[in-house]
């Protein structure tokens, strides 16, 4: 029995610790850009059907998710970040996604979709834009 008392203890202080591993919502631009600066790892969620779409994008819910790997802040304060991934397209081929993300001063991110055919990278269909707000169609956290 006295052997189990510090695994016992150990699994206690285990359990008391999970909470400090949680991810913490960032809910306005400034706390996005200060966890990125800290050294943070950031990642998002995007429900797109609480979005509004841009003229010629249709209505979707489509959700997803992502880490931010590198980002860029441009001279009037937009935050840039990308992201790409193979892909298979509803016709069964293979696709090139990119994805845009472009946080403003306002609080606002445009969301842009490239998709292209493999190998040759020609563009297949429109640039798809979605305009989100954070807590609004887009959540970002950090880990």
């Amino acid at each position: 029995m006295p052997r189990l008392a510090p695994a016992a203890l150990l699994a206690t202080l285990c359990a008391c610790a999970l909470p400090a591993w949680a991810s913490e919502s960032l809910n306005t631009r400034a706390e996005v850009l200060a966890a990125l600066e800290s050294g943070y790892d950031v990642s998002l969620t995007t429900d797109l059907g609480r979005c509004t779409p841009e003229q010629g994008t249709p209505v979707t819910q489509t959700r997803g998710g992502r880490h931010i790997d590198a980002y860029r802040i441009t001279e009037d304060g937009t935050a840039a970040f990308s992201g790409s991934h193979f892909t298979v397209a509803n016709d069964g081929k293979p696709i090139q996604q990119f994805m845009r993300y472009q946080l403003r001063p306002d609080g606002s991110v445009r969301f842009t979709t490239y998709m292209y055919d493999l190998p040759g990278l020609q563009q297949r269909g429109p640039v798809l834009a979605y305009q989100c707000t954070i807590n609004q169609g887009i959540r970002f956290h950090a880990d």
